[in-house]
Formats: C-alpha cells, sequence, structure tokens
C-alpha cells in the first residue's frame, strides 16, 4: 500500500492504521514532483494501491494560493500516471466539501462541484480528470471528499487548536460571530473512512464527513467550557472571512453503505480529547 502525504496530519493517522492492521506501507511523506520523484523514493517496493493524501496544505493560504494548488494538481497527475505504469488496481484519492458550492442543505454526492475557493478548484479539477480518460483502465478510483477535521496532534495554526491554546494560556481570542455551520470528524475516523474506502475497493464518490452540523459558537464554547474560559472567547471581535460559507454539511450515506464505516468519536468526545492533548503539551489546568 502506497501512501502519500504520509506525514500529514491525516497521512500520519492513515499509515498508524494500515499497520495495525496487518498492510505493509510504502510511505511518502513531503512533495513529490513527478514520476523520476516517485521511481527515487518507492523504488522496487511492491505497491497494489495506493491512498493519495499529498496535496498543499499551509493552514494560512492553501484556499487561496495558486502556485501551491497547481503544484499538488500536476503532481497528482504524475502520481495516477505512476500508478498506472506499476499496475496499480485502486486508488483512494483524497478531495474536500470545497468542491461544493454554497448550500443551505446537507451536500450529497450528485451534486455538480461549484467551488468557491482555488483549493476547491484544483481538487475537483483533479477528479475530472480522474473520471476521463487520464485514469488507466485497470484502476478503479474512490473519491473521498473529507469535510471539517480535528483531532489531537492538529497543526497548532488550524481554528480550533489555536483557540484550545489560547485559552490554555489565558489569552482572549478574536472571532467571527461564530454563526457558522460545519459538519466535522475526529481525524481517527477520518482516516479509518479511508482504509475502509481502500480495504472494500470502493468505486466512486464519497463523502467523508459525520453527516451533522455544528455551530462553531457551540463547538468553540464546548472548548471553553472544558478549560473554565468562556470570558475569553471573543464572539463578533472579527467579521466573517471571504472563504467561510455558513452552512458546509454532507451526507455520509453513500459511504456507510459502501462499507460498513461508522465513525466512532462524537462532537463531546472529539473535543475532550483536543483539550487533553494540548492540556498535556502545555501544561495546563487539569
Amino acid at each position: 500500500m502506497l501512501v502519500t502525504g504520509a506525514a500529514g496530519f491525516i497521512g500520519r493517522r492513515v499509515v498508524r492504521r494500515l499497520r495495525d492492521e496487518g498492510r505493509p506501507v510504502v510511505a511518502v511523506e513531503h512533495r513529490f514532483d513527478d514520476e523520476a520523484d516517485l521511481d527515487r523514493v518507492v523504488g522496487r517496493s511492491a505497491v497494489s494501491a495506493c491512498i493519495h493524501l499529498g496535496w498543499y496544505a499551509d493552514p494560512g493560504d492553501y484556499l487561496v494560493d495558486v502556485d501551491g494548488n497547481l503544484r499538488s494538481l500536476r503532481s497528482s497527475c504524475s502520481l495516477v500516471a505512476w500508478l498506472g505504469r506499476r499496475g496499480v488496481g485502486h486508488l483512494v484519492a483524497v478531495g474536500s466539501s470545497a468542491e461544493y458550492g454554497v448550500s443551505d442543505d446537507a451536500h450529497d454526492e450528485a451534486e455538480c462541484p461549484d467551488p468557491w475557493s482555488i483549493y476547491g478548484a484544483a481538487k475537483a479539477a483533479f477528479h475530472q480528470l480522474l473520471r476521463s480518460s487520464m485514469r488507466p483502465d485497470a484502476m478503479a478510483v474512490a473519491w473521498a471528499r473529507v469535510f471539517n477535521v480535528t483531532g489531537p496532534d492538529e497543526p497548532p495554526e488550524r481554528l480550533i487548536p489555536w483557540v484550545t491554546r489560547s485559552l490554555l494560556a489565558g489569552t482572549a481570542v478574536d472571532l467571527s460571530p461564530g454563526a457558522q455551520v460545519r459538519d466535522y470528524l475526529d481525524v481517527d475516523d477520518v482516516a479509518s473512512a479511508l482504509t475502509a474506502l481502500s480495504s472494500t475497493r470502493a468505486e466512486g464518490t464519497f463523502n467523508v464527513c459525520s453527516g451533522r452540523g455544528v455551530v462553531l459558537r457551540d463547538l468553540l464554547g464546548g472548548v471553553a467550557d472544558r478549560l473554565g474560559r468562556p470570558d475569553l472567547l471573543r464572539f463578533g471581535a472579527r467579521p466573517y472571512g471571504d472563504h467561510d460559507p455558513a452552512i458546509v454539511v454532507g451526507s455520509a450515506a453513500r459511504l456507510r453503505a459502501a462499507t460498513g464505516w461508522s465513525p466512532v468519536h462524537d462532537t463531546d468526545a472529539m473535543i475532550d480529547r483536543v483539550v487533553s492533548y494540548w492540556r498535556e503539551r502545555t501544561g495546563g489546568p487539569a
């Protein structure tokens, strides 16, 4: 099994889960540019399937960075060509909820893409290329649209760890009004969904999400309540961002039907794991 982006937040969990299941893993931890790079990294290791997570993901600008997303798109096309040359029969390619347009309803996989960011547009373009003649005939593809993710060891600059670390430090946090509704999964549940798509050799497009929306104000309030510092959350101190839809929620029915997958962590357990992780790392109050 080849895993790209294996050093990333989700990738580390995917590699760990595969190895726990006894599946040998060839890990491509960092950026690759072309087939020659992959030949050097993978060498003669046998590869029968791939989970492709490698993509530009700097928390500060991944939604709008044109060059980073185009590099990722080009390297992803090189990966598909390389997999075809190696005779790899199954690919789980990780897309994003950012491929969908703005909607008040839960997104399902039958919707036409209508991305609102450079990142979403690049992911949607790769999916379209995979559906074209670029994909080798013998390769089955599961396209996994991942929604919001959090959990232990999330990059500290991202929203939930940033808020958690600030509260542990006793620092006030300036936030938008917080009425956005998001569909969050624990990172370990995302990893289990991706490995389930691989092990069942699923084919088609699948949302990787909880199927439940949570108001961001309530989610961050749950963090603050556990730390005893709701007074430090300054909702409304900032405007909403340019790339910040009001509602992003998905339907996970297709994923559940195809693989039998279901998440292990509900919202409370997910928040508990994040708070416990950063308490241990920062020496904050128990």
